[in-house]
């Protein structure tokens, strides 16, 4: 039940576990990556095509409460007490080279399943994920009631829940929903995982659980010990009666399945087995949300269009923007930085923290880095240093490559105008002139020493003083 595992890494990812084929099986068709034969068969999927009919001239959040009532009773197979041939006949499960019974671990749903296999591609061979799905099936809630379309839902996936996770950051799974800021309601408890945030990003802080305002199919977060140290489970709003403060909503992975439930928020009770509180201790956020609208890509500015990163440095560099919208991935020559990110890097409205471990491979030399927004993407040129290699450091040589070349002019006139920004070790080799800081000044004299003047050169070429 617990939510600690997005996807065992949707990537809020996230937020699609593939069926095990025999070696003479064939690939699924397309239809059958999204849906699963056996789920196609069963009186689920009859049930989601009526709801989808039904609620077609609804709201997006309606309808995608009424994706989550039409899965009601759907069950886990490694849950306790199920028939597994029966559950086969019923289209609840699929055939595979091994079953997996765990069911305190196990998501092995037609959600998680969905998760594997049509977010993160993964080939037929793969076992279905070991996870709690209650993430991922509020997820294949919104999917299926069209709030993502399938590039920005793989995208969301890729930017919060690829492996290592942010599993225990609060905003993972907002932030994977794509839900608004503006349109979030954190509870003064939230504030165990919203401290460390920059609290310029939110907007409904401390607001009383009772005085959530609450909509059918809007997002609502637990607690279940009532801390707010983690965020165990999510679930869809079905209705809330402001006089007996009674909330019913839908989830997944409640005891292994799809099940609608009421929780009475001033009742005092131990609570999915967890220590007496009073419920609405447990009510952590409450999101709405609404389709999502065509990106409309503009033109994004960062601080500095270049940025130096040198390999001997304690620790890795930030990227700022003029950008408000949230950064979904960071990429480094095309390959995606998430796969190794924890906590060292924080993906913020504009800005992205990137750590020293995440760049230690990269080699000395130009790189692109690639940020992903809501709204577009930039691109950032980092140029890797490497100090520690070389043997004697030489005003003058802004790229610390152990030579004064033109390319440590134009670097120093990057610099002076602000295109880009030098480490500290750097900024103190291109104030060749001694003046204390770098500007156009000392470009003509890094000029003039390539020239061979015999005067104003400056400090150019001389051993950096201790």
């Amino acid at each position: 039940m617990k939510m600690k595992q997005w996807l065992s890494g949707f990537t809020a990812a996230a937020v699609t576990a593939s069926c095990l084929l025999s070696a003479t099986a064939t690939a699924f068709a397309q239809e059958d990556i999204k849906y699963s034969p056996e789920y196609k068969s069963s009186p689920f999927y009859e049930k989601l095509t009526l709801a989808l009919e039904n609620s077609a001239d609804k709201t997006t959040m309606e309808k995608t409460l009424a994706v989550a009532l039409s899965q009601e009773g759907y069950k886990n197979y490694a849950t306790a007490g199920i028939d597994i041939e029966q559950a086969r006949a019923d289209g609840l499960l699929w055939t595979g080279a091994e079953l997996r019974m765990d069911e305190d671990e196990t998501g092995n749903t037609e959600y998680t399943r969905w998760a594997q296999r049509y977010l993160m591609d993964s080939s037929e061979s793969g076992q279905y994920l070991d996870c709690n799905w209650c993430a991922i099936f509020v997820s294949w809630c919104l999917y299926q009631a069209g709030y993502y379309d399938e590039a920005k839902l793989k995208k969301y996936y890729y930017a919060y829940c690829a492996e290592p996770r942010v599993e225990f950051d609060a905003d993972s799974w907002i932030l994977a929903y794509d839900l608004d800021q503006r349109n979030v309601w954190y509870a003064p408890k939230a504030h165990h995982k919203l401290d460390s945030y920059n609290w310029n990003t939110y907007y409904n802080i401390d607001v009383d659980p009772y005085d959530f305002p609450y909509k059918p199919g809007g997002v609502v977060f637990f607690s279940w010990d009532g801390s707010g140290r983690y965020f165990d489970h999510v679930a869809i709003v079905v209705d809330y009666d402001p006089e007996t403060h009674v909330l019913t909503y839908s989830n997944g992975n409640s005891d292994g399945q799809v099940i609608t439930r009421q929780i009475d928020l001033d009742t005092e009770e131990s609570f999915r087995g967890q220590a007496y509180t009073k419920n609405v201790n447990r009510l952590m956020a409450y999101g709405e949300y609404d389709a999502i609208k065509p990106l409309e890509p503009k033109t994004i500015i960062a601080e500095y269009p270049s940025i130096v990163w040198d390999k001997s440095a304690d620790s890795g560099f930030r990227i700022q923007t003029n950008s408000e919208s949230k950064i979904l991935s960071v990429s480094m020559d095309g390959e995606y930085l998430g796969s190794n990110i924890e906590s060292n890097m924080l993906l913020l409205e504009g800005k992205a923290t990137i750590g020293k471990s995440e760049l230690t491979n990269l080699s000395v030399g130009q790189h692109t880095a690639q940020l992903v927004f809501d709204d577009g993407v930039y691109e950032l040129n980092l140029i890797v240093t490497d100090s520690g290699s070389l043997s004697d450091r030489l005003y003058g040589d802004a790229n610390l490559d152990g030579k004064i070349d033109i390319m440590d002019v134009t670097l120093i006139q990057n610099a002076a105008i602000g295109l880009v920004r030098l480490t500290d070790l750097q900024n103190d080799m291109s104030d060749v002139n001694g003046d204390g800081r770098v500007s156009i000044l000392d470009v003509t004299c890094a000029q003039k020493y390539l020239a061979q003047y015999a005067q104003g050169t400056g400090r150019t070429g001389e051993p950096l003083s201790a």
